[in-house]
């Protein structure tokens, strides 16, 4: 009897390793990360809060062959799936930082003291921007940007209804917090704009579960979906 229920267990391990392979490479997919970048800031770091402040131009000059390394990685990184949208705004960030770290390098091959603080403020300030346009506005915002993601390039393509029911009623409750959140002092002043969009995305997104509840003709589920989609990436672009 052992035996006969450790086989099943096997049996039932073996069949479901498709399914965390594929839930792992879906979990890759919708990260809003770039790890490349993330690990410059041990660059970037001791640059802006310990050689700039204290003038330190020695450890200014000293910094250049990790710079230049670190540098090198986020040019060659590749944005996730979620991040695809982001990408010509990515790629514009990406030839600023370059330009940043050219001038770095020329900076610090001089003598002129303030010109190496003033490459040593660009880079940081280039450096921010682009942490800033991969980074969601809020945790609320990737919580349902994750969810919609998997409905629109991934469950609804493949007609997934399991799936895509789940989904829905789960991307339902995120658009409830996602419409009481707060947002963070940098994007203040765009409260209330955020505020109406966050209601026409919540009112897309109950239409959406209202659909799939009533068992809706395809065409009428895949209109909702754009709408949702929609009013998501306007939501997104009060911060582009």
């Amino acid at each position: 009897m052992k035996n006969k229920i450790n086989l099943i267990l096997i049996l039932t391990l073996l069949l479901a390793f498709p399914f965390f392979a594929q839930e792992d490479q879906h979990s890759t997919e919708i990260e809003s990360s770039v790890p490349e970048l993330f690990e410059f800031h041990e660059v970037i770091y001791p640059i802006w809060h310990t050689a700039y402040p204290e003038k330190n131009y020695g450890m200014l000059k000293e910094m250049v062959t990790d710079v230049n390394s670190g540098a090198e990685k986020i040019y060659s990184a590749e944005l996730p799936g979620i991040l695809r949208d982001k990408k010509e705004e990515w790629d514009k960030g990406v030839a600023k930082f370059r330009a940043s770290v050219e001038e770095y390098n020329k900076a610090m091959q001089g003598t002129d003291e303030p010109e190496m603080l003033s490459a040593a403020e660009v880079l940081h300030s280039d450096y921010e921007m682009l942490v800033r346009i991969i980074r969601p506005v809020t945790k609320e915002v990737d919580e349902f940007h994750k969810v919609l993601y998997m409905i629109y390039h991934h469950y609804w393509p493949n007609r997934n209804k399991e799936e895509l029911s789940k989904a829905i009623d789960d991307l339902d409750m995120r658009a409830g917090e996602l419409a009481n959140c707060v947002l963070p002092k940098w994007a203040s002043d765009k409260a209330e704009p955020f505020a109406e969009q966050s209601q026409k995305l919540y009112e897309s997104t109950k239409n959406l579960k209202t659909l799939k509840d009533s068992d809706a003709d395809d065409a009428q589920i895949e209109k909702a979906i754009e709408d949702v989609h929609d009013n998501y990436v306007a939501l997104e672009g009060l911060f582009g």
